[in-house]
């Protein structure tokens, strides 16, 4: 059995904080992926149903153009942001890993 003195409580917090930090980041990508392309693509559809036959003004962009814009943009945060949660998870396991087996001094 481990002497509690030879715990360190800073690392165990950070490292929890950590966990649940990158938790969040990997949910909110997994959620915020494919849902928001779907949604920029239906909306475009159906922008475009509506605007069949209509002129499109010079040197503005469509609607749909801005759509898939936020939709891409959206899509690569996801990407980035889940990569980054996945590495606050490594990081936050490592911390409580070193935390109990790291002496306070």
């Amino acid at each position: 059995m481990m002497d509690p003195t030879f715990a360190h409580p800073k690392w165990i917090v950070a490292g929890v904080a950590l966990i649940l930090g990158g938790l969040w980041l990997f949910r909110w990508a997994r959620r915020n992926d494919n849902s928001a392309a779907i949604a920029a693509a239906t909306t475009g559809a159906a922008i475009n149903k509506l605007r069949k036959n209509s002129v499109k003004s010079a040197g503005m962009p469509s609607p749909a153009a801005r759509i898939s814009t936020a939709a891409r943009f959206r899509n690569s945060m996801a990407q980035l942001l889940g990569i980054v949660g996945i590495l606050m998870l490594i990081a936050g396991l490592l911390a409580a890993v070193f935390g109990v087996f790291y002496p306070a001094t």
